[in-house]
């Protein structure tokens, strides 16, 4: 058998880890690289490259500032400002959903849902506002706003470019591509999930509902004074060098590396606590990714994927059409398997057939990386939504009545918006 078709294999055999759910990150990783390995389908200088790749670097640094930024004044000042709103509930939502926007971009999705759900259902069995209005909005847009940016989970975004570029792309992506890109969706969303989503999701008295949620989820030991100012002067030099990036020719990935030794030696995160933040599933699968993309590329299986996809459009040739075409199957996907996934999957897919019509990926793979995110129709689709089921009350059927609208324009903006910032 060629080494192309032992490719293919490989990416089937990673598809089918993935729909299974059975298969953890880093195994799934390891057998991808095993695999290159014992069918030499790469030099295994190439099969682990991956872990030296820039962008990986810069994902394992970023888990360690989000680990620091657990335990500054932050979060205890987010908890009193989100408790001033308890008597006003269309307030309460909008000012909620904008502080989980910004807790999920600087850590991640499932740490901004672990905060604020405990606060929430205290503020709703204080004042009687049924949690069922807030909890799947809290969820949603928590979960979209993960990855917008560099920060949290978002540090794996270069890595997706990197992936990009290793199958032929001719330009990369930006490291603030990402947040202008998921911008309007946000915003969209946000208005989306204050003013009309609370009319849609079930209206449950709150004590029919599980208390099994209302404690405090939050463990991180909270720093000292001097510490807490450090470690805020620290993230915050970090993240403006790291926007500034480009404009001082200093790659984003040493001024991450920097950031998380510098907290590490001022105390604020002790070396054991540093390692144990690095999620190694999530930096295994990464690597494994990049290699199998390489091999994609190396055994010509890429040009062939190419070729199956682009036929598969056939001859549409309305560039916003293409890229609705794009959002909307990742979108369908991520119901069922979830953001990781998808995006490991299809971006991959999506570069192939852009370069085999001659269109640049840049705009497809961002499509890509918002619908990803948008798992909000099912409790599959992500984590957080399977969290807040039960305390919410909610069932599959209160999932799509609510989120039905909401995919629609996402699905119509996916179209619109990506090819306006970087046309096929």
């Amino acid at each position: 058998m060629s080494s192309m078709w032992i490719a293919i294999i490989i990416l089937l055999m990673v598809i089918g880890c993935f729909i299974s759910g059975k298969v953890s990150l880093s195994i799934t990783g390891s057998l991808v690289l095993v695999s290159l390995l014992i069918f030499n389908v790469l030099p295994p200088e190439r099969v682990f490259a991956g872990f030296t790749n820039t962008s990986v670097v810069l994902f394992a640094a970023m888990f360690v500032v989000g680990a620091v930024i657990q335990k500054t004044s932050i979060l205890t000042a987010t908890t009193k400002y989100i408790g001033r709103f308890k008597d006003k509930p269309q307030i309460l939502i909008l000012i909620t959903s904008i502080i989980a926007t910004l807790l999920s971009i600087c850590t991640s999705g499932t740490i901004a849902t672990v905060i604020l759900l405990p606060i929430l259902i205290g503020i709703c069995d204080e004042t009687g506002f049924p949690r069922s209005k807030i909890l799947w909005p809290l969820a949603t847009i928590a979960w979209f706003s993960a990855g917008a940016w560099f920060l949290g989970t978002g540090a794996l975004n270069m890595s997706w470019s990197s992936v990009m570029m290793n199958l032929g792309a001719k330009s990369a992506l930006n490291i603030n591509d990402f947040l202008f890109i998921r911008l309007p969706f946000i915003i969209v969303m946000i208005l989306y999930l204050t003013f009309i989503a609370p009319k849609l999701l079930p209206n449950i008295e709150n004590t029919k509902l599980s208390e099994s949620h209302t404690k405090d989820s939050s463990q991180a030991q909270a720093l000292t004074p001097v510490k807490n100012k450090i470690a805020i002067t620290i993230i915050l030099a970090t993240i403006i060098l790291m926007i500034l990036s480009t404009y001082i020719h200093i790659q984003a990935y040493v001024i991450a590396m920097v950031g998380a030794l510098l907290l590490v030696i001022s105390g604020t995160l002790t070396n054991q606590e540093a390692l144990k933040a690095i999620n190694l599933n999530i930096i295994f699968l990464v690597a494994s990714m990049l290699s199998l993309a390489d091999a994609l590329s190396y055994t010509g299986a890429g040009k062939m994927i190419g070729n199956l996809l682009a036929k598969s459009i056939g001859g549409i040739s309305n560039p916003f059409l293409i890229m609705g075409i794009f959002f909307c199957v990742s979108f369908i996907v991520a119901q069922f398997i979830g953001s990781l996934p998808t995006v490991t999957i299809f971006i991959p897919l999506i570069t192939l057939a852009c370069l085999k019509m001659g269109l640049d990926p840049r705009g497809a793979v961002l499509a890509v990386t918002c619908s990803a995110g948008a798992g909000f129709l099912t409790p599959i689709g992500s984590a957080m939504h399977a969290y807040v089921m039960e305390p919410g009350g909610y069932s599959l059927k209160d999932y799509i009545k609510a989120g039905w609208p909401l995919a629609v324009i996402l699905i119509i903006m996916g179209a619109i918006v990506p090819q306006l910032m970087y046309p096929l």
